[in-house]
């Protein structure tokens, strides 16, 4: 499968990134509608209206939900993956539709997503990479929450530990080393209520955020 090269599809404007995090159970969705957005992972059940376009970098994540992307897909969701397992997992029927990047272990990249040890991670550099400006991120907790919740859906089994939570965050701290440097006079903005433990990137209040659009 050739690599896919994305192109400045949202160039100079602002795009949302919805990660996994707890603080999004009961979020009111219908805000994003019609805006830029980037989903990682299982937020492509939100739906192809709220979620145009999802990345994952977990290879395992195609087997484990292979009949939720082939729906998504089908419904005009773009897949993107800079998994390096996706051919050996489904060698015989790769789904055409995935658009396959060239994986990188750390940092930020311009022919290549930044794996950085999470989806959240590549995820900023797929959106750098699109020309969002300024890239906003929701979800991006880094922790799990007081009722030991770690997403706000329930399509997961796994627990998290605080060891996972260690590696994303050193992830993260790369990703911020490059941003400056690699796509300079870019900015990412971590949304939340004070429930983000993520401080490689500047604050707004998230709940705040949405009423300021919605008064301009």
């Amino acid at each position: 499968m050739d690599k896919w090269v994305p192109t400045e599809i949202w160039e100079g404007d602002p795009c949302y990134i919805i990660g996994g995090g707890p603080s999004l159970k009961g979020f009111d969705w219908s805000v994003l509608r019609g805006r830029h957005v980037l989903g990682c992972n299982a937020s492509m059940y939100l739906g192809v209206n709220t979620v145009p376009v999802m990345v994952f970098g977990d290879g395992l994540f195609l087997n484990q939900h292979r009949d939720g992307l082939d729906s998504y897909a089908k419904a005009g969701g773009i897949v993107v993956t800079n998994s390096r397992l996706v051919n050996r997992i489904d060698r015989r029927n790769p789904p055409q539709y995935l658009k396959v990047m060239k994986k990188e272990q750390r940092g930020l990249h311009h022919t290549a997503l930044g794996w950085n040890n999470s989806t959240g991670a590549c995820a900023i550099n797929l959106a750098l990479l699109f020309g969002a400006d300024p890239i906003y991120l929701l979800g991006y907790d880094m922790q799990i929450n007081s009722e030991g919740e770690k997403n706000f859906h329930n399509y997961y089994s796994d627990k998290a530990t605080a060891q996972v939570y260690e590696r994303f965050m050193r992830g993260m701290a790369d990703v911020a080393r490059d941003l400056s440097t690699k796509f300079p006079g870019r900015t990412v903005i971590n949304l939340e209520d004070g429930t983000s433990a993520l401080e490689e990137f500047p604050k707004e209040s998230l709940k705040c955020h949405f009423l300021k659009e919605y008064a301009v």
